[in-house]
């Protein structure tokens, strides 16, 4: 009888055990995340053909800051993998340094032409994941298509705008974007949902102004950096 009892007791304790360990995957295998997502984007634009030539103390084209916004929704076909979607607001742009009127081999930076975009963008991404059920390392992958919502310029008062690299011209623009990401982060689960920073990179590959015109390079190309904070839900 004794006996008995014990392999009963050793079979219960197995089946107890397995019961738990599937609930606990269950619960650290959810398909569908939901959440929102912000942070700074930092902007600039690189040319395929540099068409105007530049020297150590001539204009410079330099990085901007602006924010970036929006919302993602995930599904993991997998346990480690998955598609995302995200729908955001991103400001890019650039910005060109004149050489300063006192000493022209040194670049003043209140000598400025800025360029500033607002963009709608939807990025379709891979994710995948490693690492413990609490803490995970994450990466993404994929394309963007981005749509511009509006334009604007700057201009120092001090900078002749003969002397402009790029002058934008809202007839010549490109109205949308389509482009590569890629990006890396760290999420942290917690029992009111994961929490998650994540830096990405995206380049355009569609030309922000028209590449028939001249001095324009032949491909004008949105550079972005975006670091972010998220927080999702999962269910």
């Amino acid at each position: 009888m004794k006996l008995i009892i014990k392999a009963a007791s050793v079979v219960l304790y197995i089946l107890l055990s397995y019961n738990l360990q599937a609930q606990d995957s269950l619960t650290t295998y959810k398909k569908w995340h939901v959440g929102v997502k912000g942070g700074a984007s930092f902007s600039f634009v690189s040319a395929t053909d540099e068409a105007i030539t530049r020297n150590r103390f001539s204009r410079r084209r330099v990085a901007i800051q602006g924010i970036a916004y929006g919302g993602v929704i995930r599904y993991m076909t997998e346990k480690n993998f998955g598609l995302q979607i995200e729908a955001n607001y991103v400001e890019k742009g650039w910005r060109e340094i004149f050489p300063s009127l006192v000493d022209p081999q040194q670049r003043d930076p209140n000598r400025f032409y800025q360029v500033n975009l607002e963009y709608l963008e939807v990025p379709i991404l891979a994710h995948g994941y490693f690492g413990k059920r609490n803490l995970r390392i994450f990466a993404t992958l994929g394309m963007y298509g981005g749509m511009l919502l509006s334009s604007s310029t700057q201009t120092a008062s001090t900078v002749d705008p003969n002397d402009i690299t790029y002058e934008y011209l809202v007839p010549e623009q490109n109205t949308y974007d389509l482009g590569v990401r890629g990006g890396a982060g760290v999420a942290v689960i917690t029992k009111v949902g994961t929490f998650q920073i994540e830096g990405s990179y995206s380049l355009g590959l569609n030309s922000v102004l028209d590449r028939n015109r001249i001095p324009i390079p032949s491909i004008l190309q949105n550079n972005a950096i975006v670091g972010s904070l998220g927080y999702l839900v999962s269910f």
